[in-house]
């Protein structure tokens, strides 16, 4: 019997991501995966774009330079029908810290992130297969196959199921996993290209069909379409019919090299009943999968990994209750009801069966880029830049309209790829707490800071704002409002409390339910 804190089942991006931040904050991580080592990285992946959330998430554990220089940026989506464009959803004005797409293939991601893992000193164990789990202890038990036969029982404060939509961890669990049955496929294929190489995502919707395209590096695009029933499987067509596709789809002069790769899916979408069994935990597609459109399923999954490290860390080392772990299933459950929608309704404008649907669908798709609809609404979603927990069942397009920050929002600019002089940084040990002067500060805001410094400075950093730049503060504006106030950030940038400037012990009342013990005093500034 051998044991350690956190058993980690699936070494894809996921799970080698959560790995790392769980190694970044001295949480002892053991990662196992099925697959031999010749199989360690698919190029053949479904995954090829990081949106601009998940780009500064990744700042966390120092990769994101590198993948960048890795990928082709998107600064924008673009739609486009019979040649004609309708519409732009822009990247470049969401106040991200990096405000743009990524065209890059899911396997150079695992490569950095496994480059990663192994300079905090992780291994991935290659070959050994998940084949029980006992839950009946305080802590749960993994059954081990090793590739040499040899059994193993490992103990685990807590083990993390992230292997995939067919997830064995589920299964052993019991977990229903219920879905919408999905009649459709979807074939890839990467071709080389000649033609324009453009930084943006590229719709095509045309008579005979839909055609997404990725520009992806080294002259190489993504293509993409709908398979229906009883349809020719794309993956079986010769060049001449690709290229047919992209010829009678768009008015662009691209033209297609012979293919890298093709492959046909069938989507099973779904969504576990429930996201945590006692201390194991689902994470990515083992949660819950979608239709593989613009990679929004591989950026939910890695924003699980970064909602779930913090809060894991913080149980593991004494710090939080362990009831935090509750608020995973909760805000992980409420983005992807959130990005189901987004697909939903890209689903809905592709699938215009006639010549009238077909013409109310580009007349809607301009509207909505007239009206700004496709800045200020679909923008933040595409990129889950807006994508939060706040409390409410508001419809998600208002939701995104929402200009002041409520409790469970992502907060800008405190990454360090996007800094305003004075700006703090996120903690990644724990919250802290920012001191909101208003659009413009009292003569007696300074006496109010030191207040509330007193009160939370030996819990948390406190950072006073009235030393941000004019910029920043005019950035922040729309955000926090013409009051003073307290707001606690989480370390994944969202939004945990706001409390009036003059009232700090209600944030203190605030961390005090979440802690199972005071927190280690630390220096405000």
């Amino acid at each position: 019997m051998t044991g350690q804190n956190v058993l980690i089942v699936g070494a894809g991006a996921v799970g080698t991501l959560l790995a790392c931040d769980l190694l970044q904050q001295s949480v002892p991580v053991r990662i196992v995966d099925a697959k031999p080592p010749q199989e360690e990285y698919d190029p053949h992946s479904r995954a090829v774009m990081i949106w601009p959330r998940v780009l500064e998430l990744l700042e966390k554990v120092g990769i994101a330079d590198e993948l960048v220089s890795r990928g082709f940026r998107a600064d924008d989506v673009s739609f486009f029908s019979r040649g004609r464009k309708l519409g732009t959803v822009p990247m470049t004005k969401l106040g991200a810290a990096r405000p743009y797409g990524l065209g890059i293939v899911q396997s150079e991601l695992e490569v950095l992130l496994h480059r990663r893992l192994a300079e905090l000193g992780g291994t991935i164990e290659y070959g050994t297969e998940l084949t029980a789990i006992d839950t009946s202890g305080p802590h749960p038990t993994a059954t081990l196959r090793h590739a040499d036969g040899r059994t193993e029982h490992a103990a685990a404060d807590w083990l993390i199921g992230a292997d995939g939509a067919g997830s064995v961890t589920r299964r052993l669990l019991g977990i229903p996993y219920p879905g919408v049955p999905f009649p459709l496929g979807i074939a890839l294929g990467d071709f080389p290209v000649t033609g324009p190489r453009v930084s943006t995502v590229e719709y095509h919707y045309a008579d005979s069909g839909l055609l997404p395209l990725v520009h992806l590096p080294d002259g190489v695009c993504r293509l993409a379409t709908i398979v229906a029933p009883g349809e020719t499987d794309w993956s079986d067509r010769p060049l001449p019919d690709w290229q047919r596709m992209v010829d009678e789809r768009t008015s662009l002069p691209y033209r297609l090299g012979e293919p890298l790769w093709t492959r046909t899916y069938h989507p099973r979408p779904g969504v576990a009943e429930r996201f945590r069994e006692g201390r194991v935990v689902l994470v990515g597609d083992a949660a819950h999968s979608v239709v593989p459109l613009g990679g929004q399923g591989l950026n939910l999954g890695l924003q699980d990994a970064l909602n779930l490290g913090w809060k894991l860390a913080g149980v593991v080392h004494g710090v939080w209750d362990e009831r935090i772990v509750d608020t995973y299933d909760t805000e992980r459950r409420k983005a992807v009801e959130q990005v189901r929608t987004v697909i939903r309704t890209e689903m809905e404008l592709s699938g215009a069966p006639t010549a009238r649907d077909r013409r109310l669908r580009d007349l809607k798709v301009a509207a909505a880029h007239r009206t700004g609809l496709l800045r200020h609404v679909a923008a933040p979603l595409m990129s889950q830049i807006g994508l939060g927990y706040a409390a409410g069942d508001e419809p998600l397009w208002r939701a995104a309209l929402h200009r002041r920050a409520r409790p469970g929002d992502r907060l800008p600019f405190f990454h360090r790829t996007r800094q305003h002089a004075g700006a703090p940084v996120l903690d990644q040990r724990g919250h802290i707490a920012l001191l909101w002067p208003g659009r413009r500060p009292a003569a007696g805001w300074q006496t109010v800071a030191d207040g509330a410094r007193r009160v939370l400075g030996d819990r948390l950093p406190v950072h006073d704002l009235a030393r941000l730049s004019p910029s920043g503060r005019t950035a922040l504006g729309p955000l926090f409002g013409k009051q003073p106030l307290i707001a606690l950030v989480r370390p994944d940038g969202h939004l945990a409390h706001l409390a009036a400037a003059h009232r700090p012990a209600e944030s203190l009342g605030h961390l005090d339910r979440l802690v199972s013990r005071p927190l280690t005093p630390t220096r405000s500034r």
